[in-house]
């Protein structure tokens, strides 16, 4: 018994006296530095976007719906005239009035979307009291467009490239538009106080482009307000009831007009627990 114990002793006092293994603590003590500096980047990552490690975002189609009321101004056969002589003003003159769009935009890619919409749109033209080449008519015009867009985004959603693609929204998303569409419409008109035949069989179909972009501003996931500028070239030049083979510089013999909305949309599919939301 003894000799058992006089052997534990001297193991360890062996061991006590021992040099320490410098290697070893050093190691432990980076190990722990290491630990303790990413959970403070953790924490501090959760509430400020600065310390959020790069971030691929994983790209998931949407689909919006909108309403978008504002104004149309028509390009019609009536000569607009800005001097103070013009009666009416060269955007009554040519035909104005209210407009309001319905529709859906379906984004199937980080920059392209599609887009549909049903539009009516009503125009109310003045004849000018001034004497011109071409007689001025007051007119009434309205109707329903049919048409389909496709939208290219000219920056991403979020903020960022690539793989270093943000969290944070984009307050603002510059786009342009290109598409094509129908236009069922009638339209009547007089000149002083005269009625005007017919220049065609109405109700009458027009083919449209519309051509245009905008600005998409970005409140959250979910809305988005986007003032928005198109021009609608047609194929008909019986949108104001008259027909004078007046051909504009701008717009040829056809009929055109100017559309200037604001979009209301709201994304379907931006919630997580959103039953229309796309899944992969």
């Amino acid at each position: 018994m003894y000799n058992c114990a006089l052997k534990y002793y001297t193991y360890i006092s062996s061991a006590l006296n021992k040099p320490m293994n410098y290697k070893f603590i050093l190691a432990a003590f980076a190990l722990i530095l290491s630990v303790g500096a990413s959970d403070v980047f953790a924490q501090r990552g959760s509430s400020s976007a600065k310390f959020r490690s790069p971030h691929k975002r994983k790209f998931r189609p949407s689909l919006t719906v909108f309403a978008s009321p504002g104004l149309v101004v028509m390009n019609s056969e009536n000569e607009g005239d800005g001097s103070d002589i013009d009666q009416y003003g060269i955007l009554k003159n040519n035909g104005m009035g209210p407009t309001l769009n319905v529709g859906a935009i379906y984004q199937f890619a980080p920059r392209f979307a599609v887009e549909g919409k049903l539009a009516y749109l009503n125009f109310n033209g003045k004849e000018d009291a001034v004497d011109k080449r071409i007689t001025d008519v007051t007119f009434t015009s309205n109707g329903v467009e049919a048409s389909g867009s496709i939208i290219y985004n000219l920056t991403s959603d979020y903020v960022g490239r690539g793989f270093y693609t943000s969290r944070n929204l984009r307050l603002i998303v510059p786009f342009v538009k290109v598409g094509v569409g129908v236009f069922a419409y009638k339209a009547s008109s007089s000149n002083k106080g005269v009625d005007i035949p017919d220049a065609t069989s109405y109700p009458d179909i027009a083919l449209v482009a519309p051509i245009g972009g905008g600005l998409k501003i970005q409140y959250s996931k979910q809305l988005s307000i986007a003032p928005e500028l198109n021009v609608y070239f047609t194929n008909s030049d019986y949108l104001d009831n008259t027909s004078y083979g007046y051909k504009s510089p701008l717009t040829g013999k056809n009929d055109a007009y100017l559309s200037a909305t604001v979009k209301v949309m709201y994304n379907l599919t931006a919630h997580r627990r959103s039953p229309f939301r796309f899944r992969r």
